[in-house]
């Protein structure tokens, strides 16, 4: 019985042997010397790319000789300006996350004193990129500032209209005057969603009204219905197309919601999106790009906002802002 038993523990010993042995061949495989690494060039354009991704300006790069007895692979290293608002640990995060695809490739970080961040990146044991990010509080990035007014933000349906309130940016609805969107419009501060008034051919609650046939007594007493329905509201817009701006009673009109500090502002200060979806995308990308006009204003559809979001994510990891109406550039129409 017990050489029998002795007999099995050999058997097991001997197969434990055999699967360590086979693991040990398996892991020498799967990092063989001889992998593909990335080259110092590659290495290098991902960094520049992960750079402009954050807005960082290339003459705030430089080149530094470097050496160092046991890394002799590379013979300089870069040192990179930063404003304060930039977040390095998402820098290096995004230069990981492409990099690590190769196997043989991985990032080291190492924080320093007065907040600077040493990055060393290796492909095969070799140092191919060697950079220090340095912040500094007298650079700035582009300033440039946009706002989203979504014209059917009252007319969605439950889950996308959900989706508007839950949304994380400040984006703005757009409301025809009528008294039974009041409370609905009162309600969007709950969210810290805005609205503006839209003066259109769509006016039509006989309470607010602004008709070339009415006296200018109920003329006055459509817009104190107007303002007084939407307290909240900060700016109005008027549709140059509509047939209140084309007739002889506009200019009272403007006189009148002037007086009430609601000067009307055109619909041409914004940018339309209801083109066709490769339109959108292509004069999205035109206006964010812009840096001439750093300050927009964008009127779309929330569907149509809905599919340029990640344009918008990658405008902002630039160092752009979303901002609501009221800290707009209209605020000081005013």
């Amino acid at each position: 019985m017990k050489k029998k038993i002795v007999h099995y523990l050999s058997i097991i010993a001997v197969i434990l042997l055999l699967l360590n042995v086979v693991l040990d061949l398996f892991k020498k495989k799967s990092f063989h010397p001889n992998a593909k690494e990335l080259s110092r060039a590659e290495i290098e354009n991902i960094f520049w790319k992960i750079l402009d991704d954050y807005g960082i300006k290339a003459n705030w790069v430089t080149k530094k000789k470097f050496s160092q007895a046991d890394e002799d692979s590379i013979f300089y290293q870069f040192n990179v300006l930063l404003t304060e608002d930039i977040p390095i640990p998402l820098i290096i995060k995004d230069i990981n996350n492409v990099i690590r695809k190769d196997i043989s490739t991985y990032v080291s970080e190492e924080k320093k004193i007065f907040g600077d961040t040493e990055l060393r990146i290796y492909s095969n044991e070799f140092l191919k990129l060697r950079a220090n990010f340095i912040p500094d509080k007298n650079l700035k990035r582009d300033e440039n500032e946009i706002s989203f007014l979504i014209f059917d933000a009252m007319d969605l349906d439950e889950e996308n209209l959900k989706s508007f309130l839950m949304s994380k940016l400040p984006i703005n609805a757009v409301i025809v005057p009528s008294e039974d969107l009041s409370q609905k419009a009162d309600s969007l501060s709950k969210y810290s969603k805005e609205y503006v008034l839209i003066l259109n051919n769509d006016v039509t609650d006989t309470k607010m009204k602004l008709s070339q046939d009415f006296k200018k007594e109920i003329l006055r007493a459509s817009i104190e219905n107007i303002l007084n329905s939407f307290p909240k509201n900060k700016f109005v817009f008027v549709d140059e197309s509509s047939t209140l701006f084309n007739s002889p009673i506009f200019n009272y009109v403007r006189d009148e919601f002037r007086k009430k500090n609601r000067p009307l502002i055109h619909m041409s200060e914004c940018i339309k999106l209801n083109q066709s979806e490769d339109e959108i995308f292509s004069k999205l990308k035109f206006y964010l790009e812009d840096t001439i006009n750093k300050r927009k204003i964008f009127y779309t559809d929330f569907n149509n906002f809905k599919k340029v979001t990640y344009m918008i994510d990658k405008f902002r990891k630039k160092g752009g802002k979303v901002l609501p109406i009221s800290k707009s550039y209209l605020k000081d129409r005013n």
